[in-house]
């Protein structure tokens, strides 16, 4: 089977280096984002998809459109000559892209369709608190994320798994499912399952404000939040007027205090804990807004907080 492969983020690389490395399937070519500015220096950089194959000398095609609806870019997919093509993390495609290669367009989404559609499956996953998630094998159609469900695969998730470490599982679970996709597409022994639209539930971009804490909440959903925006845009509160970072919670239900106040800070075994509004909050690392991540017990000595004082909103993100 000859493929083409679309993606850009880091979720991608994993099914990425499986196509690649497969005896029975062509990497015809990889459509991936343009260079971006990046960093202090805004230097152009390029998406971690393009970075990967560079570092590895990768010889391919590889398309960088501005634009998915350029005629242009069409015709430069179409030369691929692909059989099908398989998308992860990537854009919103136009009928002219998906409905060129013979078998049609892939795509890996990283939860149980039709759950969670949408570009953040697994910060919302976490964030509503759910106990399993899953990866599907889908088929694009002009409804994002709601074609037929060629495979799906159940993963428990772990209460205190953030969405960058739950990403790191489920990369490499979506990538061999493509594979076996892709051996059964010309058999014709995968059929499309239509999904349940009534069960259809949505997983919208986040934004900087997503990582603010609400210490009303009670602590096992502020922890939620707090794991499912780690590492992006971070569990942010403020003390003292000082923007900061929270990593490493964990809920406490033995504790109480008025929201958001410190319950305990220091002390013999270094611990952070900040009432919510049932429970506590444990916190292990901390990062003040432009400095680097430290344990709570180094944070603390150059940065002392007092029992009673107060945590609130996230600033300005």
């Amino acid at each position: 089977m000859r493929a083409a492969f679309l993606g850009t983020d880091r979720f991608a690389i994993s099914t990425l280096d499986r196509l690649i490395e497969s005896p029975r399937h062509e990497l015809a070519g990889v459509v991936t984002g343009p260079d971006k500015p990046a960093g202090r220096g805004r230097r152009l950089t390029p998406t971690p998809v393009r970075a990967h194959l560079l570092a590895r000398g990768i010889d391919l095609p590889v398309l960088t459109p501005m634009r998915l609806k350029d005629p242009a870019f069409h015709e430069r997919f179409r030369a691929l000559r692909a059989d099908v093509a398989v998308v992860v993390a990537f854009r919103i495609l136009p009928p002219e892209v998906f409905d060129a290669p013979r078998y049609g367009t892939l795509n890996v989404h990283p939860s149980l369709l039709p759950r969670f559609r949408g570009p953040a499956p697994i910060n919302w996953t976490l964030i509503e608190g759910e106990t399993e998630t899953g990866v599907s094998v889908i088929r694009i159609t002009s409804r994002v994320d709601a074609g037929g469900v060629l495979m799906q695969k159940r993963v428990p998730v772990d209460p205190l798994e953030t969405a960058g470490e739950l990403a790191a599982r489920l990369a490499p679970v979506g990538a061999g499912m493509v594979l076996d996709v892709l051996d059964a597409l010309p058999r014709g022994e995968r059929r499309p399952i239509p999904q349940d639209e009534s069960a259809a539930t949505k997983a919208p971009k986040l934004g900087k404000r997503d990582g603010r804490l609400d210490w009303s909440r009670p602590a096992r959903e502020v922890h939620n939040r707090a794991r499912g925006v780690t590492p992006w845009p971070g569990a942010l509160s403020t003390i003292r007027g000082r923007q900061v970072k929270l990593f490493n919670t964990r809920p406490l239900a033995d504790r109480e205090g008025a929201p958001g106040a410190v319950l305990e800070a220091g002390g013999k075994a270094g611990r952070l804990v900040i009432a919510c509004g049932e429970g506590a909050l444990e916190v292990g690392e901390i990062q003040l807004q432009g400095k680097k991540r430290m344990s709570v017990s180094d944070f603390l000595r150059g940065f002392p907080i007092e029992p009673g004082a107060c945590f609130d909103g996230g600033g300005d993100g």
